[in-house]
């Protein structure tokens, strides 16, 4: 579902918006609450942390581009509503999704939620690269996560809780502490190199384990995890990993 508000000084606008929302994305919006000025639509996001705002471009003397500028909109999505047309280009120089004429048509307001459907997956996309550059710049100040594709987004897990990662076909299975598992559609060499320089080492073509949960190494070739897991080391394996393991025991 995406959290949305809607930021408009007339109140049948809004209504007629609310009722488009309902007979056509009910099963994808929940509106969280409509506000009818600049300061009250700061309020409202503040507080409520909408993933998508229909805003008005004619606030009360104000405009929507006014309450833009004194908000964070890397993690929202905007429908800019207006009976203006010439205000369309400067609408897309402030990121917003898309833009309705009013009176707002429904073919039209659902081609719009689509699109800010998409302008938010690609909003969770830029939060993993900045979760990267974070890493990259060894913040301390950082819990170091990973981000995993999931149905629903993206869970960015701490990597210290993975116990260790397993290859399934083209995707990949994410052991973490606590039982939880979680099967993410990229293959284990991708994140062989994401992790690889975080503590973790590929014992096995199939399996990449987080050396910090390793209870014991068997001589027969095999270790356990201190899930309970035991994994093989592969034969061709073998001595990299004893070379590492022992390296780090210094």
């Amino acid at each position: 579902m995406i959290d949305t508000i809607i930021i408009d000084d007339e109140p049948h606008c809004i209504q007629h918006l609310e009722r488009l929302l309902q007979k056509h994305a009910q099963d994808k919006i929940r509106l969280l609450g409509s506000f009818e000025n600049v300061a009250q639509g700061i309020a409202a996001i503040e507080a409520l942390k909408p993933d998508l705002l229909f805003l008005d471009i004619q606030l009360h003397g104000q405009t929507g581009f006014d309450l833009l500028q004194q908000i964070d909109t890397s993690r929202l999505s905007v429908i800019f509503t207006t009976a203006y047309d010439q205000y369309a280009v400067q609408a897309f120089r402030f990121s917003a999704t898309d833009y309705l004429l009013k009176p707002i048509d429904a073919d039209d307001l659902v081609n719009s939620l689509q699109k800010a459907a998409d302008n938010l997956i690609k909003k969770q996309a830029d939060a993993r690269y900045e979760l990267l550059l974070q890493h990259l710049g060894h913040r301390s100040d950082t819990p170091a996560k990973i981000a995993l594709p999931s149905m629903e987004g993206w869970d960015f897990v701490p990597i210290a809780e993975i116990i260790r990662c397993q290859a399934q076909g083209n995707y990949t299975l994410f052991v973490l502490q606590g039982g939880k598992q979680l099967l993410v559609s990229r293959t284990l060499k991708g994140y062989e190199q994401l992790l690889e320089g975080r503590g973790f080492f590929r014992i096995h073509h199939a399996h990449l384990i987080n050396l910090a949960h390793i209870n014991k190494y068997h001589k027969s070739g095999f270790v356990t995890l201190n899930d309970g897991s035991i994994v093989e080391v592969s034969t061709r394996r073998r001595e990299a990993f004893l070379a590492h393991i022992t390296a780090r025991s210094r």
